[in-house]
């Protein structure tokens, strides 16, 4: 009998719950590691869209996106369009949104470089 990978083999004995709890257990310790090197290097390595990141890796493995190099590359791009939208709309030196509120031209920076990203 051929070896399976966990994650079939809890797909095919519990069904649904059986992988949604593989990927559930997955995506806490990778969070959580992340979160760990962050405290211990005093960096910000737990950040918003590595959740999604890897619960597609972890639920939807076979899929084209769930490849680690996409999934670099799609946050590499992402990096660029917020920066290019950060200086083309002239925030560089303002405060952060939590701290120096909210305004039009910050709704529209975060609105433009998730379009472009999308569009890349």
């Amino acid at each position: 009998m051929p070896k399976q990978a966990m994650h079939a083999r809890l797909a095919e004995s519990k069904g649904r719950l059986g992988s949604s709890l593989y990927a559930a257990i997955l995506c806490l310790l990778v969070l959580a590691a992340s979160g760990g090197i962050g405290l211990a290097l005093k960096s910000p390595w737990l950040f918003p869209s590595l959740g999604p990141t890897v619960m597609l890796f972890f639920e939807s493995p076979q899929l084209k996106s769930a490849r680690p190099a996409n999934a670099l590359i799609g946050h590499l791009v992402g990096l660029a369009a917020g920066a290019a939208c950060l200086y083309g709309f002239g925030l560089q030196h303002q405060a952060a949104t939590p701290v120096g509120g909210l305004s039009l031209t910050h709704v529209a920076a975060g609105a433009l470089s998730v379009a472009l990203t999308r569009w890349c």
